[in-house]
């Protein structure tokens, strides 16, 4: 059997940009990394430690998931979701904000959470824990700040132990890490990490993609165990280097599921 970096490489060949991949099996501790320090722009994969900071405060006692928000014009963003397309004056709770922010990558449930959070709170709870790169510099869609030079930020690696320590019900507590696995669970893009693996496995996974970048950072709970992958791209300027570079992570998931079977 060809080693896992071989066959790995021979499907970054046929692909332009940069990648970058970090993989944890939980069962026997095997980890695979490829440019795993890069830093990547997130695109919607920032929404991770958005949760992971809602939960957070949620245990500190400082919200409550049923906590409303009130939607309005002005907080409607393009892009991803569905509350754009709904009516000002909606009510929603901070847990129902979170599950459209993670299932269908809403933009505008997103930006309300992070008005409630505060985005130097995400920032600087991913500092806490060790996440140096991890970074949610602006809200979605806010292309006045991304002019002024500000991006969102992580790595593969630092997403990796992100995702570990929920898997392993470390962060904010085992309950809360359920519970934010269990959302991640839902989510309804499948095209990536999940594709090519069997239907039947519970897959908690977060995408990303904007302008030249796409991403899918995942807990696979396979039948010997949980393991985490991360793989992001970057660098792919057209519309079909990027489906190509979407069928790569598939591709590249279904071969770390093989060795880390074996």
């Amino acid at each position: 059997m060809p080693s896992l970096e071989s066959e790995i490489r021979e499907i970054l060949n046929r692909n332009k940009g940069t990648f970058g991949i970090a993989a944890w099996n939980s069962t026997d501790g095997l980890e695979f990394f490829l440019n795993e320090h890069e830093v990547f722009p997130s695109a919607s994969v920032i929404k991770v430690p958005i949760i992971v900071e809602l939960f957070w405060q949620r245990d500190e006692g400082r919200v409550s998931l049923d906590e409303t928000v009130i939607l309005k014009d002005k907080d409607k963003v393009e892009g991803s979701g569905i509350l754009k397309e709904l009516h000002e004056g909606l009510e929603l709770t901070l847990r129902d904000l979170a599950t459209l922010m993670i299932v269908i990558s809403d933009n505008t449930a997103t930006n309300l959470l992070i008005d409630r959070l505060g985005n130097d709170v995400v920032t600087s709870r991913m500092r806490s824990l060790g996440l140096k790169k991890t970074t949610l510099a602006r809200k979605m869609y806010d292309w006045e700040q991304a002019r002024l030079g500000k991006e969102n930020l992580c790595t593969p690696y630092e997403i990796m132990h992100l995702l570990r320590w929920l898997a392993c019900g470390e962060i904010p507590s085992r309950s809360a890490s359920q519970e934010i696995i269990e959302i991640m669970a839902r989510q309804q893009y499948r095209d990536k990490i999940p594709l090519m693996l069997p239907a039947d496995l519970k897959i908690a996974n977060k995408t990303g993609s904007i302008s030249g970048v796409t991403h899918d950072v995942a807990v696979v709970y396979a039948p010997w165990g949980p393991y985490v992958l991360c793989v992001m791209a970057k660098g792919i300027d057209d519309q079909e280097d990027q489906r190509i570079a979407k069928l790569a992570i598939a591709e590249i998931s279904r071969v770390v599921y093989d060795h880390f079977s074996a």
